[in-house]
């Protein structure tokens, strides 16, 4: 592993960051009754707004009920980190649908870190832009494929739709979306030395994994044309990419095109990235690259909110890193890559794709299948 390369994969989960503006959590760390902790958290969830809601503070026998103030949200913790709020489970109805029962999405799991400008499609969330084409400006649409609008249990969302028989976008049937999205004009990740892109997901109860498929990611490049080009076994040191993906049973990963460590264009030497070829990290000649496979699993019946940070590399030095975050808890982090090799190389936008797959029919859905997306929601936290 080259010098200054750090791969962790935060098993044990951190607390997530307090959003700037919200009240930090109260607790008593000599007390072993700590019951209920207040904190004031912005949701994308309009049920919770202005609702005035009242924590207790144990301290010894004595118990003291401590309003909040009225927020445009509000929620009420209980033991510290863990939500009173009733669960995420969804129930399955008689035509086999599944309905959450709680949409709670905290701004700060979309927000993990501190961001100069930012927008977010979470329902509910001040200044909430609308889930749409005009929002998202998507462009490159793989021919065939639909991304749909629609409404799941008070969130705005997109659904992706898989046949049965379908994988990857060249063969049919096809399923989920494929395009790329700038967003709105108005942050323009171009500038940014660090962005994150945070969204929900929900696979519904019974969801087949099946051996993978691909979920969205941040891609970019020096120029708009070269950016859109490192995916389906397309490499090159003056793009990059990094999607996610579902494997069996669900395990996540971060899975990334970036400068392969035997690359000779460019400036030649990206050695720094071999570490993406160690355990539990994979690589091969022709297709991307896994970052620590199986460090979480995704849920099937609740929400999970995603919420990836990449931070470009100065050109020529191995100081570039990508971040995962799910449910607000930092779950991979990689330092000391090389994303990029020259200062033309800059974070483009989204790259919005869903798919089964793997590149055989082995990796196709069994059935028809569904999976929903919520909460887009992106910021620049650095600029170049």
């Amino acid at each position: 592993m080259a010098t200054g390369s750090v791969l962790s994969i935060n098993m044990a989960f951190q607390q997530p960051k307090t959003l700037p503006g919200a009240i930090d959590p109260l607790y008593d760390s000599a007390s072993s009754t700590d019951l209920y902790i207040p904190i004031v958290q912005m949701h994308c969830n309009p049920a919770q707004s202005f609702r005035l809601a009242f924590s207790v503070l144990v301290v010894t026998t004595s118990i003291v009920a401590l309003p909040l103030h009225m927020n445009s949200t509000a929620a009420l913790l209980g033991r510290r980190g863990h939500s009173t709020t009733s669960n995420h489970s969804l129930p399955v109805g008689a035509n086999g649908t599944t309905t959450p029962t709680d949409n709670q999405t905290p701004l700060s799991a979309l927000f993990p870190v501190p961001s100069l400008s930012n927008w977010t499609t979470c329902t509910g969330a001040p200044d909430a832009r609308p889930l749409s084409d005009a929002t998202l400006r998507p462009f490159k649409i793989e021919s065939g494929m639909t991304h749909t609008y629609m409404q799941m249990a008070g969130k705005s969302a997109m659904e992706a739709n898989y046949p049965v028989g379908s994988y990857i976008p060249s063969k049919k049937p096809l399923g989920g979306f494929s395009f790329y999205a700038p967003g709105p004009e108005d942050v323009d990740l171009t500038t940014a030395a660090e962005a994150t892109f945070g969204y929900s997901i929900l696979f519904p109860a019974g969801f087949n994994f099946v051996m993978g498929g691909k979920l969205p990611g941040i891609y970019g490049g020096d120029d708009a044309t070269t950016a859109v080009s490192c995916s389906g076994g397309r490499r090159d040191t003056s793009c990059f990419s990094a999607r996610l993906i579902w494997r069996t049973n669900g395990a996540g990963e971060i899975y990334t095109y970036i400068p392969d460590p035997s690359a000779t264009t460019g400036t030649g030497n990206y050695t720094a990235n071999k570490q993406l070829c160690v355990k539990p990290n994979e690589c091969n000649d022709t297709y991307g690259a896994s970052i620590a496979r199986g460090a979480f699993t995704f849920a099937t019946g609740a929400w999970t909110t995603l919420s990836q940070r990449v931070k470009l590399n100065t050109v020529g030095q191995p100081d570039g890193e990508l971040e995962l975050f799910v449910d607000g808890k930092s779950v991979i982090s990689a330092k000391g890559l090389i994303i990029r090799d020259s200062a033309e190389g800059r974070i483009r936008g989204l790259q919005m794709q869903t798919f089964f797959g793997g590149s055989t029919k082995e990796w196709a859905s069994p059935t028809d299948q569904k999976v929903y997306f919520a909460d887009f929601s992106v910021a620049i936290t650095s600029k170049l």
